[in-house]
């Protein structure tokens, strides 16, 4: 059920808050974790973690912006068209989503 690293991750953390063996084997513990962290094992395996996560991250914006209705291109979507309302004073933008005058939300 649990994958290795998760159980010893959990066990390293209750054995440090639980343990009462006082500041030395605190320390040990710290200075392990550190160690194992440094490790370029670890170090490479926590950068590919990363880029993966970036890749997948932009795959996931892609897909949210074709799954949008209407125009999404950077160019429409990031400068709003401003309108003015017949009887207002003041010029207001359209929301995206509702095409209704943003500001008229009750």
């Amino acid at each position: 059920m649990f994958k290795k690293p998760a159980l010893m991750t959990a066990f390293g953390i209750g054995y440090v808050l639980g343990a009462r063996a006082g500041r030395e084997r605190y320390d040990a513990i710290v200075g392990k974790a550190q160690e194992l962290w440094h490790d370029p094992r670890v170090q490479d395996k926590a950068h590919r973690a990363g880029f993966v996560a970036k890749e997948k991250a932009a795959s996931a914006k892609h897909t949210v912006q074709d799954k949008m209705p209407g125009d999404t291109t950077p160019s429409s979507a990031s400068t709003p068209t401003p309108q003015t309302t017949p009887g207002g004073p003041h010029p207001t933008t359209t929301d995206p989503v509702t095409t209704m005058p943003k500001g008229w939300e009750s």
